[in-house]
């Protein structure tokens, strides 16, 4: 069934092709161009998710080991979870939903990586690094989905266009992928892949700002925000699932 999720994860983005929903690129700018949006070249970063999943997937039914045991279920549901996000956000688009949706496969994304860096052994093999790849860029560009879902919420709540508030929007996102960023490492996992992920998504939101909207102000201060995320990581490093014994 896991191989058949994780293949799904390409399938379920065509349906819009067909005349089923419409693509979330589409909805993300109908009305306008959100400040907190990655560059559409940015969202690329799933395809190495996807063909990440199917890899485990398959290896975990070829030839498991203790890391695709303790790793197949939370993925898998994670995976499950995306299915289902990305049928709300094509058929229907109500950003509430959509939020809702994105809590739990957060929470299995992490619940992955807590397992890894509990069981995971980089001992160079290729494997390893497909687990610890997948596993940190599913993590990160979830904490990106969540953060960028917080000012669509808030716009919804409050009847704002995509264009209004354009600063309370940027901070309502990087607020939280601070916050989420400094959980991980502290409390969850060392896996340096999420961080790749998350600076993937903050340098989207740069280039939008930058080259799309025009609004260079916003752009300079989410890189500032993105370097001072990656500074700590690298100069502090993480506990992750070990933290440190009161």
């Amino acid at each position: 069934m896991f191989v058949l999720v994780a293949i799904l994860q390409f399938a379920i983005p065509a349906l819009p092709i067909f005349g089923i929903g419409e693509s979330i690129g589409d909805r993300a700018v109908l009305a306008g161009i959100p400040p907190e949006l990655p560059l559409g070249i940015f969202f690329s970063i799933w395809s190495f998710i996807f063909f990440g999943l199917i890899g485990i997937a398959v290896l975990h039914v070829r030839d498991p080991d203790a890391a695709t045991e303790a790793l197949a279920p939370p993925l898998m549901l994670a995976a499950i979870g995306n299915i289902l996000w990305m049928l709300s956000a094509q058929g229907l688009g109500y950003p509430w939903l959509d939020f809702i949706l994105l809590l739990p496969i957060l929470f299995f994304t992490w619940e992955a990586a807590y397992r890894q860096d509990r069981t995971g052994r980089y001992d160079g093999r290729l494997r390893t690094i497909l687990y610890g790849l997948t596993v940190g860029l599913f993590a990160g560009w979830l904490t990106v989905a969540v953060s960028i879902s917080v000012p669509d919420l808030a716009r919804s709540m409050l009847g704002r266009g995509p264009t209004d508030a354009v600063w309370q929007s940027l901070w309502l996102t990087l607020i939280p992928a601070v916050v989420l960023a400094y959980v991980f490492a502290n409390y969850v996992s060392r896996n340096f892949w999420y961080f790749v992920a998350l600076g993937w998504g903050l340098l989207g939101i740069v280039a939008n700002n930058w080259v799309r909207t025009g609004m260079h102000w916003l752009a300079i201060v989410t890189a500032l925000i993105g370097l001072y995320i990656l500074f700590r990581r690298l100069r502090f490093g993480a506990r992750g699932s070990y933290p440190a014994k009161l």
